[in-house]
């Protein structure tokens, strides 16, 4: 079988893909050409079954000795640890990247707002309510704060592995301040040797639309939809030439900066116990402010 052995879980906008981006220049290492699967988190996916995942996302691995899923909401989401468990078994092993919640989530509402899903401004989008029962993908868009409490998330997966299947990586101090060190980490975590590989790859960088049409068009249904499903009947091959149209779509910003003050009101008002739980579990000091 061609399935996964490890797994890059989240946290959702955390240099998941400059990680994934990094890794799969490894000659010991397989991921697929679509990041994220999604097979674990969406239940409409997951119903497809193991051999389907299998098959639509792994059918080209080779002699590669680590074949990985880049998934950063299988962190989040609260069924992906038991679906892991009963699918890949219990030695799987897992990377996550942990980052300041306040900056994760302003991350993440940027790019709600660039893809269109977000009105409102930064402050009221973090005050409203999240609905999990809503349309999962919804949930997704617009958790803002909810992605960023990893306390309940790492519970558990910590009730379900071993401790010693994670490598937890501090985004700030471990994959941007010492990025060769950390890869390095990674290379022996994943037991594979060391490579002469571009470390130093940042992708995913904060962006907005060039043609705010062609954005709003991808959003729109209609009978055009069902004209692109006869021609290309594969939802993968769907989603990789929508995931193309919108690379070519974007182009890099330098968004505005949230204030000391601003910063300060939303750590304390959503994330300082959270924080204290995550140190504990971790045995290790956040340092963030």
């Amino acid at each position: 079988m061609s399935l996964p052995n490890f797994m890059c879980i989240g946290a959702a906008k955390s240099g998941t893909t400059s990680l994934y981006d990094i890794l799969k220049q490894h000659s010991d290492v397989f991921t697929p050409s679509f990041k994220e699967p999604h097979f674990f988190d969406i239940s409409t996916v997951y119903e497809n079954g193991v051999s389907w995942y299998e098959k639509t996302y792994f059918n080209g691995v080779k002699k590669e000795k680590c074949i990985g899923d880049f998934t950063p909401t299988y962190l989040f989401d609260k069924y992906a640890p038991e679906r892991i468990l009963e699918s890949l078994g219990e030695n799987v092993k897992f990377i996550i990247i942990l980052r300041n919640p306040v900056d994760r989530a302003y991350s993440h509402y940027l790019h709600s707002k660039r893809d269109l899903h977000e009105r409102l401004s930064f402050k009221n989008a973090i005050k409203k309510k999240v609905n999990e029962n809503n349309n999962y993908l919804t949930y997704l868009r617009s958790s803002y704060v909810e992605q960023g409490k990893y306390a309940n998330m790492l519970k558990r997966y910590f009730a379900l592995f071993s401790k010693d299947n994670f490598l937890i990586l501090h985004f700030e101090e471990d994959f941007i301040a010492e990025r060769e060190q950390t890869i390095l980490k990674i290379f022996k975590f994943l037991n594979i040797k060391e490579e002469d590989i571009n470390f130093n790859i940042r992708s995913n960088k904060a962006s907005k639309a060039k043609f705010i049409w062609l954005k709003n068009l991808m959003q729109k249904t209609g009978w055009w939809r069902q004209i692109i499903k006869n021609i290309f009947p594969s939802a993968k091959s769907r989603q990789i030439i929508k995931n193309r149209i919108q690379r070519l779509n974007i182009t890099t910003f330098t968004p505005n900066k949230l204030s000391v003050k601003e910063r300060e009101v939303i750590f304390k008002s959503y994330f300082t116990e959270d924080i204290k739980i995550v140190e504990e579990l971790l045995e290790r000091k956040m340092n963030w402010k």
